[in-house]
């Protein structure tokens, strides 16, 4: 590529019926110095151009910590997902299992106070034919004391302590 400073010293040959020398320079001045501009705006363009593509290279640069850092961010969301989910279901596993325990412990103690009742109700039946068969014997005894002796006599003290018949005094 030819330079301005090459253009405006190229010396043309004379010729005798050649161009105007003055209009000839003039004119190559005028291409050197557009010449020179377009070399200014080219060196302009192209630090303009390096610089845009550092930044373009920056921005690419960003862009791609970006999708890492959105990728690492969706595998993130879905482990915490899955470790909530896993989390939820053992914590559902234990509830059950300890509502089991607390539904067995429960029939266990029912059953346990069903026995006791049923104990007791036997108990109070025993102890009800016990006392019936000591109260008829009790009669018997009075009956046979009352027709053993005249009706005017007292009651013996030990039927009266077994009856709760008052002391008389």
């Amino acid at each position: 590529m030819i330079s301005p400073v090459e253009i405006k010293k190229h010396e043309f040959s004379r010729a005798v019926r050649g161009y105007d020398p003055i209009e000839v320079r003039n004119f190559l001045e005028t291409i050197a110095a557009e010449i020179e501009r377009m070399g200014e705006s080219l060196r302009n363009q192209t630090s303009e151009i390096e610089v845009i593509r550092a930044e373009l290279s920056a921005f690419q640069r960003m862009e791609h910590n970006m999708r890492e850092a959105m990728v690492n961010v969706q595998e993130t969301l879905k482990d915490a997902r899955e470790g909530a989910r896993k989390e939820s279901d053992l914590m559902r596993r234990e509830a059950e299992v300890i509502a089991e325990r607390i539904i067995s412990d429960a029939r266990k103690k029912g059953e346990d106070v069903r026995r006791e009742l049923e104990t007791l109700g036997h108990r109070r039946d025993s102890l009800a034919r016990k006392l019936r068969a000591l109260l008829r014997s009790e009669l018997e005894l009075i009956e046979m004391l009352e027709d053993d002796e005249p009706k005017a006599q007292p009651i013996p003290q030990v039927v009266r302590e077994v009856n709760g018949i008052p002391h008389e005094g």
